[in-house]
């Protein structure tokens, strides 16, 4: 039905629109896969997307091809300047407008190696450092610090160790310090002089490098004629290398250029408290490791028991004597305050009436100020004799360095005329006897630099380190060993009061033990063994390892993560008993002292003739091993005046005190002859009298 008053147009609107929007959409799709709308401009060069990359790419390729090539063709320049020219003319020529100059010697000879490269006809002196100082050395001994014997990261442990201090703790270890000096300037010296003839001094470039990396140890050992056996060398700790001997391998490998060397002699220096002074082993306990030197000083400055047994003395005098001042000034105080007091009730009269203090002294307190100074001056005389001996006045302690820092300022070898090294030496037997003799390492100036040296002389450039001469042998060193005993008195048995009598010796035997020496006291019979037990001081535990990175007890960690109980910082402390002391195992109350010697006999000989028939004697004991039919004589005199028995005896006094904290540490009183028996009077006889020995400080 056609609609009346609506067009043509108006009544198909929708159709049309529709076969418009396909229109379109035909012509898109066909302009999309027939024609390419999407080109983009690459450098005037008109490309679809997807080939967009490829002038980029060619020209990166183009550029890598320049990079690498091994011919490279140099534009051309216009007017070029010869600047190197310029610079060469001004260099060489005249720097004075004038003629000539006033000759100022010969001119200096500059090796052709340092401006070609090569001295095919050159020769060179040959250097060979001269030797080190005569080394002082010193035996310590300590217990080892349990985390080095622990397994690494890596899996591995320090085998070389733990062969040493044994399975389980504690870890006591015992050790030989060798100290040296060298002087550099010296060793400068030779190495700027040339030769006879045409041979010429090495190149100071080449010489300024050298420096100090470390000493190496030669030991030998006392036989029991008295001869030295064998060498041993020794470079490093046990499980460790050092620096030169890592050279060497990097050398053999061919893994160890001029250059690399050169880096290693400036780190030697850089690090030099670390290479000629390297620390001993970290301790947990035991004595404080002090340089040889220092050690030698303390020792002889306290010298041996004669020395200490006259500390002895003069400490029970001077305690003697104190007693008696402090009554006298306690009599001088009442004195002070009956003057002018009460007098029977009727009160103060005469010369006493006013202040007290305004009174005159009574000759009762007049004498009692006079024999006040008499004893003061008497105190005084024992503390000035007791320093000069080495020993404090009021502890009767020796007197120590109070801990050692080293303030060594190190110069570079060359011109350090006075340079200070020491190494350790833990591989040796305690209670055995060496000598020792060192040799410095250095790094070798001509290393690496063969293409300059005439062909008789390249060998010389083959190792990376050059040693120096031996030194002299040192003077012998026992080290310090398990266990030890030591004379302190005889008696053939014949003249006693009751009539003669079986022989005896009493000895002080000393076994090491967690950080110390521990001595006990012994009197034998002949045929009795050395065999006897040493008190531990309570409470004492041994330490224990931490697990984990952190120290955190973590089974899992696999690692050690530090000692609880143990000082920090590797040094020797006070035997693991810090702020944990209560954990850990705790050490037994006695460790045994055990040798196989035993008494043989007791005989007196003549030491002196003095006139008819009038002779001094001494009693000499002998000694014999179980497995060993040789006799050991030893004299009480003798058996105690010995650097090992001053150690020894030292070692057991500190270590009394193991685990207590420091600010409690005292020395045990000593005990007064006199105690027990009250002076008549206060002007009698000044105590101390005879008092002899203290037999080493007592146990």
């Amino acid at each position: 039905m056609k609609l009346k008053g609506v067009g043509f147009f108006e009544a198909h609107i929708e159709k049309l629109l529709l076969g418009l929007m396909v229109a379109v959409a035909a012509g898109v799709v066909v302009m999309q896969f027939a024609t390419n709308p999407n080109q983009v401009m690459v450098r005037n060069q008109e490309l679809p997307p997807a080939r967009a990359y490829d002038p980029v790419e060619r020209r990166a390729r183009e550029l890598d091809g320049q990079m690498s090539a091994t011919t490279v063709t140099l534009p051309p320049v216009k007017d070029r300047t010869e600047a190197l020219a310029g610079v060469e003319a001004r260099v060489m020529g005249g720097v004075s407008p004038r003629p000539q100059i006033i000759a100022m010697g010969a001119p200096a000879e500059i090796d052709d190696a340092l401006l070609e490269g090569q001295a095919d006809d050159a020769e060179y002196a040959v250097v060979t450092p001269p030797p080190p100082s005569r080394p002082v050395v010193a035996s310590t001994a300590g217990t080892l610090d349990p985390s080095l014997l622990a397994e690494s990261e890596e899996g591995t442990r320090n085998e070389e160790l733990a062969a040493i201090v044994g399975p389980s703790q504690p870890f006591d270890i015992a050790a030989v310090s060798v100290e040296v000096t060298y002087d550099g300037a010296e060793l400068n010296d030779l190495y700027r002089t040339a030769g006879d003839g045409d041979i010429r001094a090495l190149p100071f470039n080449w010489v300024n490098s050298i420096e100090a990396f470390g000493l190496q140890l030669e030991r030998q050992e006392r036989q029991a004629d008295g001869s030295w056996g064998g060498s041993t060398l020794i470079n490093s700790m046990p499980g460790f290398k050092a620096e030169f001997e890592w050279l060497q391998e990097d050398a053999e490998a061919d893994a160890l250029g001029r250059d690399q060397l050169a880096s290693a002699a400036r780190i030697a220096f850089e690090e030099a408290y670390n290479y000629r002074r390297p620390l001993p082993l970290p301790m947990i306990a035991g004595p404080q490791w002090k340089p040889p030197t220092i050690l030698k000083q303390e020792m002889a400055a306290q010298g041996g028991a004669d020395k200490q047994d006259r500390a002895n003395q003069l400490n029970r005098q001077r305690a003697s004597v104190m007693r008696r001042l402090e009554g006298i000034r306690d009599q001088i105080e009442e004195a002070s305050r009956g003057r002018g007091g009460d007098q029977g009730g009727r009160g103060p009269r005469g010369p006493r009436q006013g202040d007290p203090e305004d009174q005159p002294e009574g000759r009762q307190t007049q004498r009692l100020r006079q024999q006040e100074s008499q004893l003061e001056t008497q105190i005084a005389e024992f503390d000035a004799e007791m320093v000069e001996l080495g020993y404090d006045p009021e502890t009767g302690a020796p007197i120590e360095v109070a801990g050692f820092e080293d303030t060594t300022e190190d110069a570079r070898l060359l011109e350090d005329s006075d340079a200070r090294l020491w190494a350790h030496d833990v591989t040796a037997e305690p209670g055995k006897a060496y000598r020792y003799r060192a040799r410095l390492v250095i790094n070798n100036p001509m290393f690496g630099r063969e293409p300059v040296l005439l062909e008789a002389q390249r060998p010389l450039a083959a190792s990376p380190i050059v040693f120096s001469e031996p030194s002299e042998w040192s003077d012998p060193v026992v080290v310090a060993p398990k266990t030890a005993f030591f004379l302190t008195s005889a008696s053939d048995g014949r003249g006693g009061a009751l009539g003669p009598s079986e022989p005896s010796a009493s000895i002080e035997v000393y076994t090491f033990y967690y950080g110390y020496y521990r001595r006990s006291t012994l009197t034998l019979r002949p045929g009795d063994l050395v065999s006897t037990q040493a008190d531990m001081p309570d409470d004492l535990r041994l330490p224990l390892l931490a697990m984990g990175p952190e120290g955190d007890a973590d089974p899992g960690a696999g690692r050690p993560g530090g000692v609880i109980g143990a000082e920090p910082g590797g040094r020797l402390g006070d035997g693991g008993q810090g702020d944990d002391a209560g954990q850990g195992e705790p050490v037994p109350d006695k460790v045994p002292a055990i040798m196989g010697v035993y008494l043989v006999d007791v005989t007196t000989e003549p030491t002196q003739a003095e006139g008819l028939g009038d002779r001094t004697s001494r009693a000499v004991a002998y000694f014999s091993q179980l497995d060993d039919a040789g006799l050991m004589r030893r004299v009480a005199t003798e058996d105690r005046q010995g650097v090992l028995y001053q150690m020894l005896s030292r070692s057991a006094d500190e270590g009394r005190n193991q685990g207590q904290a420091r600010e409690s540490l005292e020395r045990p009183a000593v005990r007064d002859p006199e105690e027990g028996r009250r002076p008549t009077s206060p002007t009698g006889p000044s105590g101390g009298g005879k008092g002899g020995g203290g037999g080493g400080g007592g146990g």
